[in-house]
């Protein structure tokens, strides 16, 4: 090779350098063939950071030998599986945001073909996705509702960061009863500020305990009007929701006062939200 220095290494490997001693070109020791840098894997203890045999040989021996590798890698992952996920563990925490970048980034370079292997999968998996779902919900009646609350939230743009201990916290203040009867049957987390008036969403601020018939009664009305038009009917204790707008307004930072004129802002004002990007945010879920 013109302008290039041919060495041998001590086992007698060709390789060739340039003017300024960088490796350009090495022989394989498989098929030795001499061959350019660019068709050699990395290997950092071999000649030149390059492994011994090209890429085109290390394809075929592993094409030969691919059983007896599954199985070892199999048997290593087997023996190594603290320290494998100790390291991924790591390796997570200190690359977060590279990872979340790059997987941002995949999903945004296939969009069309993630959403078809998603939806052949469920048509594939309808029966066993179902029963999945089913058992699921059965196991975990409280994280669903939970979840079901935050998804209404996040398709609105609401904040929707409810926990469940959050969830447990609020129930536990109320005595794990309604928080305007004190019944503990067939209890409600309910919005105080409605989802669908663009304003409040699934926070730990916005929730409280009602019991089922007071929950639909409720709906989407303030709470304000909604208690004094009913308070007769459902023999609903001034003192009982007292407290609770007073808990409400602690929890939210305000006075009662101030807490009010808030909560009737928020129905005054409603947040009108595109239905189209409704419809995003629930294909994207």
């Amino acid at each position: 090779m013109t302008g290039l220095v041919e060495k041998k290494n001590h086992k007698g490997t060709r390789y060739y350098e340039n003017k300024d001693g960088g490796i350009t070109a090495k022989e394989c020791t498989v098929c030795e063939v001499i061959k350019t840098v660019n068709r050699f894997n990395k290997h950092k203890n071999k000649i030149g950071g390059l492994s011994s045999c090209c890429k085109e040989c290390e394809r075929k021996y592993y094409q030969e030998n691919k059983e007896w590798y599954a199985e070892h890698i199999r048997k290593y992952n087997q023996e190594n599986k603290e320290r494998i996920a100790e390291y991924k563990r790591k390796y997570r925490q200190e690359n977060k945001e590279s990872i979340a970048e790059n997987a941002r980034k995949y999903r945004q370079e296939n969009k069309e073909r993630i959403t078809e292997y998603r939806r052949k999968y469920r048509q594939e998996n309808k029966e066993g996705l179902a029963e999945r779902m089913r058992k699921y919900k059965q196991e975990n009646k409280e994280g669903d509702q939970i979840n079901c609350a935050r998804r209404r939230a996040r398709k609105r743009q609401l904040p929707d960061d409810l926990t469940l201990e959050q969830r447990n916290a609020t129930l536990e203040h109320f005595g794990n009863s309604c928080a305007l009867t004190g019944y503990t049957e067939g209890i409600h987390l309910d919005h105080v500020i409605p989802v669908s008036v663009g304003h409040g969403g699934t926070i730990e601020q916005n929730m409280i305990p009602l019991r089922a018939d007071l929950n639909i009664s409720k709906s989407a009305r303030c709470i304000f009007d909604w208690f004094y038009d009913v308070k007769d009917h459902f023999k609903l204790p001034q003192t009982k929701f007292d407290e609770l707008i007073k808990y409400l307004a602690d929890i939210n930072g305000m006075t009662a006062d101030e807490y009010e004129d808030y909560v009737r802002w928020c129905h005054d004002n409603p947040r009108v939200i595109d239905e189209t990007i409704l419809d995003e945010t629930e294909s994207a879920g």
